[in-house]
């Protein structure tokens, strides 16, 4: 039940968001500190560092913007081996943000804001077990977390069509973490005013 309210949540802020205009879209690379699946910090049972990342800026008005994003990490994946069985850990997560940002500054080519938000953490981790001259059992278990995002970042106009862009952000949950990201904007504005009429 916890998990299709989360599921029904997202899909009601992306849909409403979509359905405004979005001023800028992009994708980035996602560097994280990482966490331990249920907080078993004795194990090895921690998440990937590495992830990929798609976001979007919806322009309200200056100097307020709201980002919604979506951010997936490379698996992590640990072996465990003894003369009877080999142990093969796997946890894997993904992440749901919605921003909001304050630009402090906006300059002709860089713009900095700080940024509040709220964070939806989805884990997995997966451990198969290949027993010697006998079968492989595999076990599966999820948890999620909701926190709250704060950071900062900036823009720098490369031209008028892109934008790069650098993040950090510190996720208060169950699941805390760093998270810094850096990637590119794609203007999209300028694609709807230079875009070729349809005769």
């Amino acid at each position: 039940m916890k998990k299709a309210l989360i599921t029904f949540v997202l899909i009601a802020a992306f849909t409403s968001a979509v359905s405004g205009q979005f001023t800028k879209a992009g994708s980035g690379i996602v560097f994280g500190s990482g966490f331990h699946f249920n907080n078993e910090s004795g194990t090895d049972h921690r998440s990937g560092l590495m992830g990929i990342s798609l976001t979007g800026i919806y322009e309200i008005s200056l100097p307020l913007h709201i980002s919604p994003s979506f951010t997936y990490f490379i698996p992590h994946v640990s072996t465990f081996s003894s003369v009877e069985e080999r142990t093969r850990v796997s946890v894997s997560s993904m992440l749901f943000d919605i921003d909001g940002h304050y630009v402090f500054n906006s300059l002709d080519r860089f713009e900095f804001y700080g940024l509040a938000g709220l964070n939806i953490t989805l884990a997995r981790i997966k451990r198969k077990y290949t027993y010697v001259g006998s079968a492989t059992t595999t076990v599966s278990e999820s948890d999620n977390a909701i926190g709250i995002n704060v950071g900062a970042g900036t823009y720098c106009k490369m031209t008028e069509q892109l934008d790069l862009f650098g993040e950090i952000k510190y996720i208060i949950s169950k699941y805390d973490q760093v998270i810094v990201s850096a990637g590119v904007l794609l203007n999209l504005d300028w694609l709807k005013k230079h875009e070729t009429p349809v005769l």
